[in-house]
């Protein structure tokens, strides 16, 4: 015997309306719905609101800083996500102010967790680089680089993006959110990231 069971809404125990039909085959969740963590939805129509933005993580540098590096160095500017699925990907939006009053200059390298992401491609004595690079400049010079950069990390556990500065040779003076100089009227402007992560 088939049964057929007609409602246009569904309450709790608490007299909450969970659901309601417009009477056409459209439902409507009054407060959203929660997928348990390792669940699966299947698609077998059309789907609309994926691709949409699930969560957003800023972090701003403010303080200054002054490093001086001959190697692959932190810059102090980081911040972490945990991405809801493995097919999400994080558009990582980033600004970062800089300074250099002597040696050859630095590039800047996007560091997901301890892989370099966003490199270009090596040739013969040369280096992958983000997508900025500078050379020796006047100490009173404070210079910005923005960008952004769409990364597929593939998890579901929490993971960190950052900055690195690397000196193109020997050994080199940065300074960050200042100039190198560090006069009474000279900018002081902060850096920042922020990450995006993208539902698929």
């Amino acid at each position: 015997m088939t049964g057929i069971l007609k409602v246009d809404q569904w309450k709790d125990s608490g007299d909450n309306t969970l659901m309601t039909s417009d009477g056409a085959g459209v439902l409507t969740a009054n407060a959203g719905i929660t997928i348990p963590s390792g669940a699966t939805i299947t698609n077998n129509g059309t789907a609309s609101g994926f691709g949409k933005i699930g969560q957003v993580v800023t972090s701003t540098l403010s303080s200054q800083v002054s490093l001086t590096i001959s190697g692959a160095t932190d810059i102090g500017l980081s911040a972490s996500i945990t991405p809801t699925s493995t097919s999400s990907k994080i558009l990582i939006l980033y600004k970062l102010n800089y300074s250099n009053a002597s040696g050859d200059g630095f590039v800047g390298r996007l560091v997901r967790n301890s892989t370099n992401i966003f490199l270009g491609d090596s040739g013969t004595g040369q280096q992958g680089t983000l997508s900025f690079q500078t050379a020796n400049m006047n100490n009173y010079w404070s210079l910005e680089a923005g960008g952004s950069f769409l990364d597929t990390p593939s998890t579901t556990s929490s993971t960190t993006y950052k900055f690195q500065a690397v000196p193109t040779a020997g050994t080199l003076t940065m300074y960050f959110n200042r100039t190198a100089r560090g006069g009474s009227g000279d900018p002081l402007v902060p850096s920042s990231i922020t990450l995006m992560e993208v539902l698929a």
